[in-house]
């Protein structure tokens, strides 16, 4: 295990801008990669367009087709994905750590050199426009999006599955205007841990992004946010709800407070949210509430499905429990989320793809990186005083929910306000 808790995090950060961070992991056998560039659905004009880029720079890169680089990627054994995010575009793999001078320029094809090939658009489009539609067939995933589209500022409210309307009128040339004006070094994130050597994975790097252009135009300006209770009407059985609500950012002191509290409050079938709702009351068949702490926009969701019979009466006991909760935890609750929180944190450092996630989402939302011991002592510092006096002041905010289900529930906003 002390192999594990070894700091052996290092950092470069080229003159372009990428920021390349790696750890050496002793007797591991593989290599993970974590790269991102800024210029996710949130820097689109048109929503939409780097989902599509998602599929077509896997049609060709470093000038040869797709199925060229994807047979040399796979001669390697190297397992890749390539997906858009709200505000990050990102390529990740793993492979045997004796591929790495020839695994990271192949994965780098993906940001660096893609052919962008003009046949491939309509098919790129085509899946792009299947997966939107294949929400239809899982409403607690509908609910999910439209929480954040009624939460969350705009155009960080987007859905990472893009637009109908502007994928249908994607363009080649407004593809390709995307990919120069966003795919570029500043602020991009590189994290590579495994058996590795810092100096070694440099030199590779810099030699793979040699000529990399270091212009980047991926500002936007936040705009409002439309919380409060919607409705989505669909003939179902079942109902979903989305309740959203802020939390401490990630770089707060308090974000690992609130991991605890709210790990007490929905994390587990032990949790509050399970026992009160599901467990003594029956009013549902799932519910669960999760902190997501990120760089600026961070949140609690509580995610239940029940009957349209029972949708009213999950509603206010979820708010109830959350309301409760101000007044704090035990200290048995305390001490079995401890124990999971550790747990959970060390067995992520059995995979270096967990560690290299870890490593990356850091680096974004602290603008610094944890070893495992680091954020092993963190918890062990937490007490269950200061969890408690979190609790006791906590503010929620403007509460969002959203319910999806066949009927309109008659709900008054304050019963999203724990201060009315």
């Amino acid at each position: 295990m002390l192999r594990f808790l070894m700091n052996n995090i290092q950092h470069h950060q080229f003159d372009c801008g990428l920021c390349l961070i790696t750890e050496s992991i002793p007797g591991t056998k593989t290599a993970a990669l974590n790269w991102g560039v800024r210029s996710g659905v949130a820097y689109n004009q048109h929503d939409g367009d780097s989902v599509i880029l998602a599929e077509l720079v896997q049609r060709g890169a470093l000038g040869v087709s797709g199925k060229q680089h994807n047979d040399s990627l796979d001669m390697l054994g190297i397992k890749r994905q390539v997906s858009c995010g709200i505000e990050f575009f990102r390529v990740s793999g793993i492979m045997l750590k004796t591929h790495l001078a020839q695994g990271i320029p192949l994965l780098g094809g993906y940001l660096l050199d893609p052919t962008l090939p003009e046949k491939d658009v309509h098919a790129c489009k085509s899946l792009v426009l299947q997966s939107i539609q294949s929400l239809q067939d899982s409403p607690a995933h509908i609910a999910a999006v439209a929480l954040n589209t009624h939460h969350l500022p705009c155009p960080y409210n987007r859905s990472a599955y893009g637009d109908i309307d502007a994928v249908e009128s994607a363009t080649m040339e407004r593809l390709k205007n995307v990919y120069a004006t966003l795919f570029a070094p500043k602020d991009s994130i590189l994290v590579i841990t495994g058996s590795v050597e810092h100096q070694e994975v440099v030199g590779i790097v810099e030699q793979t992004i040699d000529g990399w252009d270091s212009s980047n135009n991926s500002s936007v300006t936040s705009g409002d946010t439309d919380r409060g209770i919607h409705w989505i009407k669909q003939d179902t059985s079942q109902v979903h709800l989305a309740f959203g609500m802020d939390a401490p950012n990630a770089s707060d002191s308090d974000a690992i407070l609130e991991s605890v509290a709210m790990s007490v409050f929905g994390g587990a079938s032990s949790g509050r949210l399970f026992t009160e709702v599901r467990q003594r009351r029956s009013l549902c068949y799932s519910v669960s509430a999760q902190f997501a702490p990120s760089r600026s926009r961070s949140m609690v969701r509580i995610h239940a499905g029940t009957t349209p019979e029972r949708a009213e009466e999950t509603i206010q006991v979820c708010i109830e429990q959350l309301s409760k909760l101000r007044s704090g935890i035990t200290e048995d609750e305390f001490s079995r989320t401890i124990q999971r929180l550790k747990s959970r944190t060390v067995m992520s450092g059995e995979s270096t793809t967990a560690r290299a996630n870890s490593l990356w989402g850091d680096q974004y939302a602290l603008e610094r990186t944890r070893s495992l011991a680091q954020r092993l002592q963190e918890i062990d510092e937490v007490t269950l005083q200061n969890v408690n006096s979190l609790l006791e002041n906590r503010d929620f905010g403007k509460m969002t929910l959203v319910y999806l289900g066949p009927d309109e529930i008659n709900l008054g906003d304050s019963l999203l306000s724990l201060d009315e």
